[in-house]
């Protein structure tokens, strides 16, 4: 993996470090600020969700997740986000519509749906954003926001040492609620509700 190409963006929630990172496995977009050579940084893996991000839709948390992973990156000014382009948890935007469709066609949940039309239920990797954090040297001890035991052991066996699991707290519309108490249920997640 390498940075092909590099930028400073302006948000909301202050300036970022941009790298488009790629060789011939994959791809990805690291979003960081601060030092992260040393110390103990924040990072996020994030898996890009469409609907979420760009059109709004109410029915996860991912822009969520994303926004307020930005804003506490900001706060302590020291942290990466490395966003992978895996819909649907890694099968695509097409089979991610077919799961939408089936979910509210037969009211069941995301597992249930991805179930019904043969999917695997997270056939991801990580390896890309691993090489990412190298291409950035950052620091092998992290804190890691994430809810997933799946990214936690990937990291893990990269050889980063995680210092703090963050789980982020936002407040979520009842939607949104179902979906993740499927994940947390059905996939491990690791998912407490705001009282």
């Amino acid at each position: 993996m390498s940075i092909s190409s590099k930028t400073k963006l302006l948000t909301e929630f202050g300036t970022f470090d941009v790298c488009y990172h790629k060789n011939n496995t994959g791809h990805c977009i690291s979003f960081s600020m601060g030092d992260l050579t040393n110390g103990v940084p924040f990072v996020r893996i994030h898996s890009s969700c469409l609907f979420s991000e760009a059109f709004h839709s109410i029915d996860c948390d991912c822009n969520l997740q994303l926004s307020n992973s930005m804003k506490l990156i900001s706060e302590k000014h020291k942290g990466v986000i490395i966003y992978l382009y895996q819909e649907g948890r890694g099968h695509g935007l097409d089979k991610k519509i077919k799961a939408l469709e089936i979910m509210r066609i037969k009211k069941v949940d995301t597992v249930k749906a991805f179930n019904i039309l043969g999917f695997s239920l997270d056939p991801r990797n990580y390896k890309s954003a691993i090489n990412a954090l190298g291409d950035l040297n950052i620091s092998k001890t992290i804190n890691l926001i994430t809810n997933n035991p799946r990214k936690e052991i990937q990291v893990s066996k990269a050889g980063f040492n995680i210092k703090k699991l963050i789980q982020l707290d936002f407040s979520i519309n009842h939607i949104c609620k179902k979906y993740l108490i499927s994940k947390r249920d059905k996939l491990g997640h690791k998912i407490k509700f705001k009282k």
